[in-house]
């Protein structure tokens, strides 16, 4: 028995011990917790305006302080998780909303109608780019859509496709006017019914007023519900990267990007890219394309973006030939861009493989840049001295002297 009173005791006086402890620990981190409450306070007096919402949650600290402090656990427990929800609130109200980096518009009926046009006309002529990934599925979707017209419409529409293809089809949308005008005007005209008031010629606006009730009918429904869908992916990527991409392509680049973003016309079809940029800022991307899809398809709107600096990374690049005596090699500001863009993705996903690797851009006529791009201008986009200096070492190495 004694035996057995005596473990008691010790077990008694063991409880004691600890519970003394944790007693004293407690009141030890609640002196701390009261003065940091009491700073925390003192603080959103001290700097700028205290708002009227504000006085609430200064309200409940002090209330917390005074419970800290006369020992009151349970309103201080009580009053710490109001408090600290209080905070989670305003936070959350108060939060600087994210940078709009692009500005999309999928539903232009006469750009995208204008775009199947162009790649069915050169299907139809044959052209060796009519063959390229981001185009080669448009006849088979024409024929899909043509088993369900009549006979009427479907002299109609083959129609409007000889036309393109004996005449706009033949062009660059890229570089032949008047197609790049053309696609501006078309882009403004949006979902309208009709092409009247617009800048427009008569001709096309002819051909294409006429195909309009059969696109609107079989193919428009489905490539806007692509165009949509495409947006709204490419917007998850962008919301999560796109600042970490922005942030690495302006500080390479040195210039900076429209603060209200930059604007993506989205066509089920465009060109043999799939993307491309022309006169006045204008980016306009495929939705339809394979190649255009998750982070290459991130990698080529920041690619395409970077096409508004074109004027001035060519002054910077002539500036540095002019002043070591050499001429600027053709290509090399669209090389820098693929090197650039590419780079930008693997900052977010380093297991990215660059746009020009992939879909072998390099070996199409820009094999001369890969390496000495490697060489000079990656260490500075990894922060080794400054872009001019990386411009200027990128032209002696493959600038050709002047005599």
């Amino acid at each position: 028995m004694g035996s057995k009173q005596q473990r008691l005791r010790q077990v008694f006086l063991l409880t004691n011990v600890i519970a003394f402890g944790i007693d004293r620990f407690i009141r030890l981190k609640l002196q701390v917790l009261y003065h940091l409450v009491i700073a925390m306070t003192f603080i959103d007096f001290m700097i700028g305006k205290v708002e009227a919402s504000a006085v609430p949650r200064i309200t409940r600290r002090i209330m917390l302080a005074m419970s800290i402090h006369s020992k009151n656990y349970l309103v201080c427990a009580i009053l710490l998780w109001t408090t600290c929800a209080a905070v989670s609130v305003s936070a959350q109200k108060t939060q600087t909303p994210p940078r709009t980096i692009f500005v999309y518009h999928t539903d232009e009926f006469w750009l995208n109608l204008h775009h199947f046009l162009y790649v069915l006309g050169r299907a139809q002529n044959k052209t060796t780019d009519s063959s390229r990934e981001a185009v080669m599925k448009a006849p088979a979707d024409q024929d899909k859509g043509l088993a369900t017209l009549s006979e009427a419409e479907r002299k109609v529409w083959n129609e409007a496709v000889a036309a393109y293809a004996e005449g706009l089809s033949k062009k660059d949308l890229v570089f032949d006017d008047p197609l790049p005008e053309l696609t501006k005007a078309l882009a403004q005209a949006d979902e309208s019914r009709s092409l009247a008031g617009t800048s427009v010629d008569p001709a096309t606006a002819a051909i294409l007023q006429r195909a309009e009730p059969i696109y609107r009918k079989v193919w428009w429904p489905a490539h806007k519900r692509a165009n949509r869908a495409w947006r709204d992916s490419i917007q998850k990527l962008v919301r999560r990267h796109g600042p970490t991409v922005l942030s690495f392509i302006t500080r390479a680049y040195g210039f900076s990007w429209p603060e209200a973003g930059y604007g993506v016309h989205i066509s089920g079809y465009t060109n043999w890219a799939g993307a491309y940029s022309t006169k006045g800022d204008l980016l306009v991307l495929s939705s339809l394309s394979e190649g255009e899809q998750g982070l290459y398809g991130l990698e080529t709107i920041f690619h395409e973006g970077m096409h508004q600096w074109d004027s001035q990374m060519f002054d910077a690049i002539r500036t540095q030939a002019r002043l070591h005596n050499k001429f600027a090699p053709r290509g090399l500001s669209h090389a820098l861009i693929f090197f650039t863009a590419g780079e930008a993705i693997r900052q977010v996903a380093p297991e990215h493989v660059p746009y020009a690797e992939k879909f072998g851009v390099w070996e199409r006529g820009l094999t001369q840049f890969k390496q000495p791009l490697e060489q000079t201008w990656k260490p500075y986009l990894n922060g080794k001295g400054t872009r001019d200096e990386a411009l200027a070492e990128l032209i002696n190495l493959i600038g050709e002297s002047k005599p």
